[in-house]
């Protein structure tokens, strides 16, 4: 990405606001269903009332169309990644949760969840939740192969640019909204260990940022437009 590139950015808001102006972009549209992520709210950017499982831009409207953890808030998660690759033209970038066998045992053992209460409860019970609304939604976790076969699917025409980088964040504010006492305290001697299993096997780590780029050509199967 350049700076200069225009963005669309779906189910963002003031966090995504803060983090593109930090990085210096000219050029953004930050696109939510909640009203009070107004245009006053996110200047110098624009805001637009989107959503992302419908997006109301044409085709290749923007260079990049990015979300950062917002898909797992969306009814059908596929459709939101199949609209931000339709209205782009360059490619795609989704920030989500990460799914792997680390990440399922500590859902087992209780050090995470599979439905996401935090995001409700901060708006007062209100909003937050699967489609901004007051039921708190599952939390989607995403793999590399799930999200390359999304892409193909929704664009079969050629070979994709595909880039994957892995974060690890612990659960300490899930921990404290929950009142987890005792797990909240073994959290920082177990967080060494994880983050060294994690350097070792960077894939069990709870999160991706996982990109895609449109196809340069065709496949040779397709025969080219007059």
């Amino acid at each position: 990405l350049k700076c200069s590139d225009e963005l669309l950015v779906v189910a963002g808001g003031r966090a995504e606001r803060d983090l593109f102006q930090q990085l210096g972009f000219e050029r953004v549209t930050i696109t939510n269903l909640d009203s009070v992520e107004a245009s006053e709210q996110l200047a110098p950017y624009q805001w637009a009332h989107e959503d992302a499982q419908d997006l109301s831009y044409s085709d290749r409207s923007f260079q990049w169309v990015v979300v950062v953890d917002g898909l797992h808030h969306c009814t059908s998660p596929h459709r939101a990644l199949t609209e931000m690759y339709r209205t782009c033209s360059v490619g795609v970038v989704a920030i989500e949760a990460r799914d792997s066998l680390l990440m399922r045992v500590a859902v087992r053992l209780g050090f995470s969840s599979r439905y996401e209460l935090e995001a409700v409860q901060a708006q007062g019970g209100l909003s937050g939740g699967l489609e901004n609304g007051p039921i708190p939604n599952h939390i989607y976790r995403w793999t590399e192969r799930e999200f390359r076969k999304t892409i193909r699917s929704c664009d079969p025409t050629g070979d994709h640019g595909f880039h994957f980088l892995h974060g690890l964040n612990l659960p300490y504010e899930t921990a404290e909204l929950r009142g987890w006492t005792i797990r909240r305290l073994l959290l920082k001697p177990a967080e060494r260990l994880l983050r060294l299993v994690t350097w070792l096997l960077p894939k069990q780590r709870n999160s991706i940022a996982m990109i895609a780029t449109r196809p340069e050509s065709s496949h040779p199967w397709i025969a080219p437009k007059e």
